[in-house]
């Protein structure tokens, strides 16, 4: 059964709102290596969220993790540091680098959010319980409003350090769970898109 997310604003997830602006997080070919995703219609969410904004007013963020680990396939200059081709960012669109799992460490992304006249951030990509959630914790913190787009977002399995395997899914809903209510409203791409 597809989980339902409900919204509590229909204009905090309008893509013609110009106080909205859409910020995909290290959508890079890296992930690719990572197994399969808890969510299976990423990238295609991802691509319906895009086509929305790109016939609306509302700004679009697209943001990549630069690693300064030696090895990382998500160094610069290396292919996995490359967008996915279903979030290519278009001329014009912003291009933010991290090097940290916040969005808002060490870069200007505040600045140029309020310097836009941003006051509501719709997100999604990966991971939904690493960089997702801390930049929506601290974009909370920092008194902007926030949107999850549950479907647009992945985990990936893992290990655990006393060797239990934690599956995507699992990992994903706990992390929509802790960001629900307190620090962001949770919707699906459906319910963002229908109302442009």
């Amino acid at each position: 059964m597809t989980p339902r997310y409900g919204t509590t604003s229909l204009r905090l997830c309008d893509a013609r709102d110009e106080s909205t602006a859409l910020v995909i997080i290290d959508m890079q070919r890296a992930i690719d290596g990572w197994g399969e995703p808890s969510n299976p219609d990423l990238e295609a969410n991802l691509a319906e969220l895009l086509a929305c904004w790109r016939g609306g007013n509302g700004h679009i963020v697209h943001v990549r993790h630069f690693s300064r680990s030696p090895g990382s396939r998500r160094r610069a200059g290396q292919p996995g540091a490359e967008f996915k081709d279903c979030v290519t960012p278009a001329q014009g669109e912003r291009v933010l680098t991290k090097h940290m799992d916040s969005a808002f460490v060490d870069t200007d992304l505040e600045a140029w959010l309020r310097r836009h006249g941003v006051g509501h951030l719709v997100v999604a990509g990966v991971t939904t319980g690493h960089a997702v959630s801390t930049t929506v914790r601290h974009g909370a913190c920092l008194g902007f409003s926030l949107s999850v787009v549950a479907d647009a977002c992945a985990c990936f399995s893992l290990e655990d350090a006393a060797g239990r395997a934690w599956s995507g899914e699992a990992l994903h809903r706990a992390s929509l769970a802790l960001l629900s209510g307190r620090y962001a409203t949770i919707a699906s791409t459906h319910e963002v898109v229908q109302y442009f």
